[in-house]
C-alpha cells in the first residue's frame, strides 16, 4: 500500500521548512507569492492533502459551524438548515443544528455550547423575545430573520413582499382583506404587517382595518383559528386573506373548507415563505416566496468568511410572488 504523504515529504521537495509548509496551507500572509507558487506546485505534484484534524487542533476548532433556530416544527426553518449544511459543505465545513424553541435564554445558553465544542461561528435565528446577544470571544456571530442589533443581519425584505402580497389582491378586484398577523412581539410579523397596511391604508384609505387584522402564532392551529373567527361572521367578512406564512395560510384552507367556503371562488387565500408544501395544497397556495438559498448562502458565507463580503450592512433579499391556484377576482355574489 502507498504511503500517505505527509507534510515532511513537501517540505523536502520544495527545499523549505515544514513551518513554510504549514503556513502556505493555512494561508499565512508572511509566505511570498514565488514560495507560495513553489509549494503549491509541490503540493499538487505529490498529491498532498493536509489532516483536517490536526489543524483544528492547532486552531483550536473543528471546522464546524453552529446554526440555531427558533423552531424546528416550522417548515421554513428546516429548508433554511439544510440549505446553510449544503453551502457549508461547499465550504469545507460540517454544521451542528439546536433549537431553542422560541426561548431566549435558551439560545444564550445554547452559543455557549456550540462555543464549547469549538465552533467558528453560529448563525442565529433569534426568538422573538430576544433583544440583546453579546458575541462570543473569538466567535462570529450572524444573525437571520430577526434584526439585533450589533451583529451582521441577513433576511428576506418582510415588508416589500407582504405589500407585494396584497397588491396581488387588490389587483384582482379584493377590498375587503383580511391579515393573518403572527405574534405581536415577532420582528418578522411586525415588518409583514406593515406591508399589509401600507397596502390598505394607500388604497382604501376611509375603511377601519382593525378589526381585518388577527394576531396569532406562524403555525396551522394559529391560521385555522384565525380564519374561523373571520369566517363565522364575528366581524367583516373578508372575500380574501393574506396569512403571514404558508402554514397558516393552509390554516385558512381548511377552516374554508369545514365551512364550504370555495377557495377561490368565494375566498382568495395568499401565504407567505414559500414552503414545498405550499405547491401541494389543493387549490395550490399563492404564496411569497423567500429567497432561501440565497439567505442560507450569505448567511454561511459572512461567517466562514468570504472574500469581498462587507458585514457592516444589512443583506436584504427581494422575495417572488408565485401564482398558483387560490387566488381570483372577488364573486360578486
Amino acid at each position: 500500500m502507498k504511503q500517505r504523504t505527509t507534510i515532511r515529504d513537501v517540505a523536502q521537495k520544495a527545499g523549505v521548512s515544514i513551518g513554510t509548509v504549514s503556513r502556505v496551507v493555512n494561508g499565512h500572509p508572511s509566505v511570498t507569492e514565488a514560495r507560495k507558487r513553489a509549494v503549491l506546485e509541490v503540493i499538487a505534484e505529490l498529491g498532498f492533502q493536509p489532516d483536517a484534524a490536526a489543524q483544528s487542533l492547532r486552531r483550536g476548532t473543528n471546522h464546524t459551524i453552529g446554526v440555531i433556530i427558533p423552531d424546528l416544527r416550522n417548515p421554513y426553518f428546516a429548508e433554511l438548515m439544510q440549505r446553510i449544511e449544503l453551502r457549508a459543505k461547499t465550504r469545507g465545513y460540517s454544521v451542528l443544528f439546536a433549537s431553542s424553541d422560541e426561548q431566549a435564554d435558551s439560545e444564550v445558553a445554547l452559543i455557549t455550547d456550540l462555543v464549547r465544542r469549538k465552533v467558528e461561528g453560529v448563525v442565529l435565528v433569534p426568538s422573538n423575545r430576544a433583544v440583546t446577544i453579546r458575541n462570543p470571544e473569538g466567535v462570529r456571530l450572524v444573525v437571520v430573520d430577526r434584526q439585533i442589533a450589533g451583529h451582521p443581519f441577513v433576511a428576506a425584505d418582510h415588508r416589500a413582499g407582504a405589500r407585494a402580497a396584497v397588491e396581488h389582491l387588490v389587483s384582482l378586484g379584493h377590498r375587503h382583506i383580511a391579515c393573518i398577523a403572527g405574534p405581536e412581539n415577532s420582528y418578522v410579523a411586525a415588518e409583514r404587517l406593515r406591508g399589509y397596511v401600507d397596502v390598505m391604508t394607500e388604497h382604501f384609505p376611509d375603511m377601519d382595518i382593525a378589526d381585518y387584522v388577527v394576531y396569532t402564532p406562524f403555525n396551522y392551529d394559529g391560521g385555522r383559528e384565525a380564519a374561523a373567527g373571520l369566517l363565522d361572521g364575528r366581524g367583516p367578512m373578508p372575500t380574501a386573506v393574506f396569512a403571514s406564512s404558508d402554514t397558516q395560510a393552509i390554516g385558512v384552507l381548511r377552516a374554508a373548507f369545514d365551512r364550504k367556503i370555495a377557495v377561490p371562488q368565494q375566498l382568495s387565500v395568499i401565504g407567505f415563505d414559500g414552503i414545498p408544501m405550499s405547491g401541494l395544497v389543493t387549490p395550490g397556495l399563492t404564496t411569497m416566496a423567500q429567497p432561501v438559498a440565497q439567505i442560507a448562502d450569505c448567511a454561511t458565507d459572512l461567517l466562514i468568511g468570504k472574500d469581498g463580503v462587507d458585514a457592516r450592512e444589512p443583506f436584504i433579499f427581494p422575495c417572488t410572488l408565485v401564482l398558483r391556484e387560490s387566488c381570483a377576482p372577488p364573486s360578486r355574489a
